[in-house]
């Protein structure tokens, strides 16, 4: 199901008003300006994190439960796993964990976006390596 834009009343799939892009090994993910996730490419590893493994063609809205009310600010894209930083400060990680790079304590690959507990940090910048994830925090004031 799509939403329509609310900036251009478009498919938002056609629109070019993204706050961010980012493109992994065989996916890619954009960041509307409403803060809504897209994911679009290969997903053998549950990186689109649309629940299920097939590859997607188009910009499919994420719309797991885990990001209900959630808006995302940052994203950033490994060779086969996605994190996002959200406007409220919480950090979401999906995809390929063979190395524990999704953050969650264990290598369980997830297909759907995971909260990855930052207890005492406030995110500020995200970036995913190959197989590996950096995440900027500041502590609070």
């Amino acid at each position: 199901m799509f939403k329509i834009c609310k900036h251009c009343e478009r498919d938002p799939r056609l629109c070019f008003f993204s706050k961010g892009v980012a493109a992994g090994l065989w996916h890619t993910v954009c960041v509307s300006v409403d803060g809504d996730v897209y994911a679009f490419g290969g997903n053998q590893f549950g990186q689109l994190g649309t629940g299920a493994d097939q590859a997607e063609t188009l910009p499919r809205l994420l719309d797991a439960p885990s990001l209900e009310n959630i808006h995302a600010n940052a994203l950033s894209c490994g060779a086969r796993h996605t994190a996002m930083i959200t406007e409220d400060s919480k950090v979401f990680c999906w995809g390929w964990n063979k190395y524990g790079q999704l953050g969650l304590g264990d290598v369980i690959d997830r297909n759907i976006p995971s909260e990855v507990n930052i207890e005492g940090c406030k995110p500020r910048k995200v970036a995913c390596g190959w197989w590996h994830t950096l995440l900027l925090s500041e502590l609070p004031t």
